[in-house]
């Protein structure tokens, strides 16, 4: 077992220790720990799975742990748009409602497909349909065609956007502090948010383009 190994494991072990979704009470949301939560037990199988095993099999897990991390933020950003988050005086975001768990699986995530994409490199792979899960990460298709510096680039920028969009967010305790009383914190500008945010999706739309595009390139593809 690598270091690399080790670490992926040890963001699962966080993730499953950590809140996956935080307490908001005003609007009936409890925080519930990685390990109360069935879907966060799937991305922890799914990425042990895809350190272990090899070809096809690694690939498909890797697609089972990135549509469940792509899921739960989805249903984070869409969650606050109904009456029981948008009827409270507080501009919600979906990063809001997101706990330190999620973000210890996505750490994860990343780790776990960058080894197997090094795995197929190592071992000369063809590339097929793993180039298209790989890209679902921004960044990790550029990698797989063999364009490790930009694909870096791409994923350094888009996680970044994300992570500092998410800081915005108000500390969990201030919800779960005014929640006692059946009360939420204060309005705030959400805008820097919304803006970080709309580049973490731009980032993410442009580097899949850039990937579909390279592929084309690569293989002499013509419409």
């Amino acid at each position: 077992m690598s270091v690399v190994d080790i670490l992926v494991g040890l963001c699962l072990v966080a993730s499953v220790a950590s809140p996956w979704s935080i307490s908001i009470p005003p609007a009936h949301l409890t925080e519930s720990f990685g390990f109360q939560t069935p879907l966060c037990w799937l991305t922890v199988v799914a990425l042990i799975a895809a350190l272990f095993i090899q070809g096809r099999a690694a690939v498909i897990a890797l697609g089972v742990a990135e549509l469940v991390v792509i899921g739960w933020f989805a249903w984070a950003m869409l969650v606050v748009t109904t009456p029981r988050f948008a009827s409270l005086p507080f501009p919600f975001v979906g990063t809001d409602l997101i706990g330190p768990g999620w973000y210890a699986a996505a750490v994860g995530l990343l780790i776990a497909a960058g080894l197997v994409v090094k795995e197929f490199h190592d071992r000369g792979v063809p590339i097929g349909f793993d180039l298209w899960v790989l890209t679902v990460i921004p960044g990790y298709g550029l990698v797989r065609l063999g364009q490790g510096f930009r694909g870096i680039v791409w994923t350094a920028l888009f996680t970044a956007a994300l992570y500092f969009g998410s800081t915005d967010s108000p500390d969990p305790a201030q919800f779960a502090d005014y929640g006692t009383s059946g009360n939420v914190p204060p309005p705030m500008p959400r805008g820097p948010e919304y803006v970080l945010l709309g580049l973490a999706a731009i980032l993410w739309v442009l580097s899949i383009a850039v990937t579909i595009r390279q592929r084309r390139s690569r293989f002499h593809i013509v419409d």
